[in-house]
């Protein structure tokens, strides 16, 4: 691998992970906004058996979505020392830091964290089904599943940018 190719690549990857960071840094922020005010408008709008339902949803929310965005963010983080923790140790060495690169496999370890919690978006968003209101009401979920799911095509585009450059 060539030295301009690999510090393409490095930047590239560095900048995936970064990204996919403050992303999900973001989502966490405003889901838990999300669920404060959208108790309100249940509590105003949903019929009495609905609220209940959406109790559950909210209960999901907590136990499982926000605590996978936040695992998935600690891994991604870790990745993150990883790759730089490499980048220094091995800098003298290209083609084994290039070797590196590949062993860590950001892209696959990243989208595959994000399909994880899509699919509980995904479950949270069935349950929202049985009602108009309770769908109207978790709207902002599917906006969640969606950036995620742009995020991990994003995320293939990017990481093919960076090994064409070194291909």
């Amino acid at each position: 691998m060539e030295k301009v190719g690999l510090l393409s690549t490095l930047m590239v990857q560095d900048r995936l992970i970064r990204l996919n960071i403050q992303m999900l840094e973001g989502i966490l922020k405003e889901i838990k906004a999300d669920v404060e005010e959208i108790s309100i408008l249940a509590e105003a709008c949903l019929s009495e058996e609905e609220y209940k339902i959406y109790k559950e949803v909210v209960l999901k929310i907590e136990a499982d979505l926000l605590a996978k965005i936040s695992e998935v963010i600690e891994h991604i983080h870790d990745i993150y020392e990883v790759f730089n923790f490499d980048i220094t140790f091995l800098s003298t060495l290209p083609k084994e830091l290039g070797r590196e690169i590949e062993r860590l496999n950001v892209l696959n370890s990243i989208n595959s964290k994000l399909e994880l919690i899509i699919a509980i978006l995904e479950e949270i968003l069935l349950i929202a089904e049985e009602s108009p209101r309770m769908s109207a009401i978790l709207t902002p979920f599917r906006v969640y599943e969606e950036v995620l799911k742009q995020s991990i095509e994003f995320n293939k585009r990017l990481n093919d940018l960076s090994f064409q450059k070194i291909g």
